[in-house]
């Protein structure tokens, strides 16, 4: 890949698609998708030109107007971590992994559901508001918990009472719409807190457990020193440390499955924001 990772953060509208492929049409007709790679930082550092930004270098190569462009009929925004987002975001992201080309496997990290339209809500402009109410009615949002993320984010007065305004007003959908897809109840394998979270994988069908990373901003690491980091619905599991698959014997004697076993984390960053309660 261009910036040589294979993790990729989708920020824009189209984000919503990662974790609920069958949203209503009007959310989906956006031909650009806001997206930067997990490695933006450690590239733009690596550069020659003090100057390079790796938002650039995405709308040059893979932007609007581009090869990429023409060849596949959508196009990539370059963008940077500027969105509108509560601090805990990352340990709501919807995480989904794609096989490109070949045997590569990119993962795709988007904004929760929530989190996204707590964004539209910092700019409403007419198409935020559009995207919204077409969310609302065909998934209702749960009013208290967008008012929360609206908090945690600090909107101004002025834009959080314009955002919460909007919210209730809202025509209330029909009774007969689904809040979201039922999902199949997934084993969580125990995971250290603070340093891991757990992610819902394949729309429920299995669940993996990721490290923070902290260049990145990001859990995007498999990792899980207290137990299997990828569990799927029929049973089986995967035991991996930095991402690296491990035969369960080999993975049990690993120096940082027995120094979490103590209670010792020191290997691991921590998020540099506080996790919900």
């Amino acid at each position: 890949m261009h910036f040589k990772t294979r993790t990729v953060v989708v920020v824009g509208s189209q984000g919503i698609l990662v974790g609920w492929p069958g949203a209503p049409v009007t959310m989906c007709m956006s031909p650009k998708i806001d997206a930067y790679p997990a490695n933006a930082r450690a590239w733009e550092a690596a550069q020659d030109d003090d100057l390079a930004e790796a938002s650039e270098e995405n709308s040059v190569f893979f932007g609007e107007g581009s090869l990429f462009h023409t060849a596949h009929g959508f196009y990539i925004g370059g963008v940077d971590r500027t969105a509108r987002l509560p601090p805990s975001w990352p340990s709501r992201a919807v995480v989904r992994e794609v096989r490109g080309h070949g045997t590569a496997t990119v993962t795709v990290v988007a904004r929760g559901p929530e989190d996204l339209i707590v964004s539209k809500l910092a700019r409403l402009a007419d198409k935020d508001r559009d995207y919204i109410a077409a969310y609302h009615w065909a998934r209702p949002l749960d009013l208290a918990v967008i008012e929360a993320r609206v908090a945690e984010c600090g909107f101004e007065e002025p834009l959080a009472r314009r955002a919460l305004a909007f919210l209730a007003g809202l025509p209330t959908p029909p009774e007969s719409t689904s809040a979201g897809p039922v999902r199949t109840a997934a084993v969580v394998p125990s995971h250290p807190a603070g340093t891991h979270c757990a992610f819902l994988m394949d729309e429920g069908r299995s669940v993996s457990i990721r490290a923070w990373n902290e260049a990145a901003g990001l859990y995007d690491v498999l990792d899980n020193p207290l137990g299997p980091a990828v569990v799927a619905q029929d049973g089986t599991s995967a035991f991996l440390i930095d991402g690296k698959a491990l035969p369960r014997e080999v993975w049990d004697t690993h120096p940082r499955v027995r120094a979490a076993r103590r209670g010792d984390l020191s290997g691991y960053p921590r998020p540099n924001w506080a996790p919900p309660d």
